[in-house]
């Protein structure tokens, strides 16, 4: 197996790590309706970007690998 760089891929899950961080370390007062439905709004936004960043990396990922189709067959 070759060396790869997977430059591309290690920052998006350095933006989701950051993301994640920042949407623990921001919890709502929980006596004020207000800020626990900006919390609920943002963390619902952080989910989807989430979803889709995983499905970048994925997508990169796979790009270029070749997939095996080759069968095996025993001589007779």
């Amino acid at each position: 197996m070759s060396n790869q760089n997977f430059q591309k891929e290690i920052a998006i899950l350095d933006q989701i790590y950051k993301d994640m961080i920042e949407a623990s370390h921001n919890e709502p007062d929980l006596n004020d309706i207000e800020s626990m439905r900006v919390y609920i709004e943002n963390s619902f936004r952080i989910f989807n970007r989430t979803i889709f960043r995983i499905n970048e990396i994925k997508n990169s990922l796979t790009r270029d690998s070749k997939l095996d189709s080759t069968t095996w067959n025993p001589p007779a």
